[in-house]
């Protein structure tokens, strides 16, 4: 919904729905996406060993994608290209035993992902416009004012970077510490670097919309429905 005021030196007000169900689904999915299986894969491995403890992993997650369906729940490409990925994951496991390699694998994904948001946003055509269109419920006008103040550019350096920092971290964790050291802080280094870079968008949306004269008012009574819902 979009109020305007008569006067042109007025802020446009524009409704959002209300942002405390989106606070929850973004803590809910950093629970089950990292801290979750982390914690599942290291309770295994430390009881029945790597191979297990992947295996479990990769079960955890299928039951998670299992579940939705049979709530007939849309399955987003991406969960199941994910399921895909740690399936790949575990049968290296099997084959190497080697946990650094486990490990190691989703690196690579990181990195592609980084140079992706960051090439898009380069040629001002950033992917993160549309990703950020299917999760969340911007209204019409307000995306046109985040396009005219460049905010979905400008956020695609927030993001690559988070990635790049992911990235080297991990391999720094992976080279440094021990498996168990290594799980534990990947569990609050993920977490981490994506609840800064949340704080950091969130930071430059206000920015963005306060430069065009836009004001946001939470519409807590309008309920949260992601377009990907």
């Amino acid at each position: 919904m979009t109020r305007s005021h008569g006067d042109g030196a007025s802020p446009q007000v524009i409704e959002m729905p209300g942002w405390r169900p989106i606070a929850r689904q973004v803590s809910a999915t950093l629970a089950l996406v990292s801290l979750l299986p982390m914690a599942v894969f290291y309770t295994t491995m430390s009881l029945f060993g790597l191979r297990t403890a992947a295996l479990a992993t990769v079960g955890l997650y299928c039951c998670g994608l299992l579940l939705k369906l049979m709530r007939h729940r849309p399955v987003l490409a991406a969960a199941l290209l994910t399921a895909g990925l740690l399936s790949i994951r575990a049968a290296v496991m099997f084959l190497t035993d080697s946990a650094f390699l486990y490990f190691l694998q989703p690196v690579a994904g990181t990195i592609a992902v980084a140079t992706a948001i960051a090439a898009t946003a380069l040629t001002d055509r950033p992917v993160l416009d549309r990703l950020a269109h299917e999760f969340c419920p911007f209204p019409t006008d307000l995306s046109v004012h985040l396009r005219a103040g460049r905010f979905f550019t400008r956020l695609s350096i927030i993001w690559s970077t988070c990635y790049f920092i992911n990235a080297a971290g991990t391999i720094w964790l992976l080279s440094t510490a021990s498996l168990g050291g290594f799980l534990v802080f990947k569990s609050v280094l993920g977490p981490a670097l994506t609840i800064t870079a949340v704080a950091a968008s969130y930071l430059y949306f206000r920015i963005t919309v306060r430069d065009q004269n836009v004001q946001i008012r939470w519409a807590h009574h309008q309920p949260w429905v992601s377009a990907a819902a």
